[in-house]
């Protein structure tokens, strides 16, 4: 009797574990597994921001050969080589118009597409400083009428004053910006202008007025050489501001507030801006730097 009860019980005890089985699958089917697309699922789809460019804005051979020819990654940093190698844009953001400042801290030539520049960098917002990576895409050259600028050029310099035979030019190009992905992390859409010069046998250079902190309306980029403007939403909430830099603040101050350069030759920016961020405007700290510098107390 011993030797027939054995064969029941463990087929008993097989159906039971049978029957149990579809149960837990039932129950890990139920479970929500973390995946990277159902991660992307939460993330609520925007429009795109408001380029600035439309299909029209296209590059004629010859626009492509001058950029065949020289390599404007330095002039992109603001890096003349010479008195310009601080990488920082500062200026506006928002409709507070509160301090904001940019740093491409490498700019690379695409080596497919001499158009195409591959950028990194930082921006600091209310203390907060955040990297980011993306492209800038050089869209439309066109000529810059600047009447005696390489002659007097050459005459600064202690040349004779027709040495630098030349062109002025302007370039305009296409700025997308990611940061990294962080709550309240960013995307950037917008423009960057950039008045230059080309002489046989030198490497490009900015085309800027002659007072260091004078501007002119005249010119794209105020005189300046470079000027970014656009749009960054934040990824978190969808809100969209817009920004303003520059190598030399005075060139896009006046677009927003026309008493913010008390003395403009001087430099000095007017007290009560202090609580829109710009008391930090004069501290020494490199910011964007991976390991920045200390501070000063000059």
């Amino acid at each position: 009797m011993k030797e027939a009860f054995y064969p029941f019980v463990l087929a008993g005890l097989l159906a039971a574990c049978q029957q149990q089985k579809p149960a837990t699958t039932a129950a890990a089917a139920a479970t929500p597994v973390a995946s990277a697309d159902s991660v992307q699922q939460h993330v609520p789809k925007m429009p795109p921001l408001p380029s600035l460019f439309t299909a029209a804005d296209t590059l004629t051979p010859p626009m492509r050969e001058l950029l065949r020819t020289h390599d404007f990654s330095a002039l992109w940093q603001n890096n003349d080589g010479q008195d310009r190698t601080k990488p920082v844009f500062e200026g506006f953001f928002g409709p507070d118009h509160y301090h904001f400042a940019m740093a491409f801290t490498q700019v690379t030539r695409d080596p497919g597409d001499p158009a195409v520049y591959r950028v990194l960098g930082k921006c600091r917002y209310r203390q907060n400083i955040r990297p980011f990576s993306g492209t800038l895409t050089v869209r439309r050259i066109a000529d810059l009428s600047y009447p005696g600028f390489l002659q007097a050029k050459s005459i600064l310099e202690g040349r004779a004053a027709d040495s630098l035979s030349g062109h002025t030019y302007t370039a305009r190009a296409q700025l997308q910006l990611r940061e990294a992905q962080k709550e309240n992390s960013g995307i950037f859409e917008g423009e960057v202008l950039l008045d230059f010069y080309t002489v046989p046998s030198q490497k490009p250079n900015y085309v800027t007025v002659f007072d260091h902190e004078g501007i002119d309306e005249r010119f794209p980029t105020r005189g300046c050489g470079l000027l970014l403007r656009g749009k960054r939403r934040n990824v978190s909430t969808g809100q969209v501001k817009s920004f303003t830099v520059a190598p030399w603040v005075s060139a896009v101050a006046p677009d927003v507030f026309k008493d913010f350069m008390l003395d403009e030759r001087m430099g000095e920016i007017n007290p009560k801006y202090a609580k829109l961020g710009w008391n930090e405007y004069w501290n020494n700290d490199e910011w964007w730097a991976d390991s920045p510098a200390p501070k000063l107390n000059l």
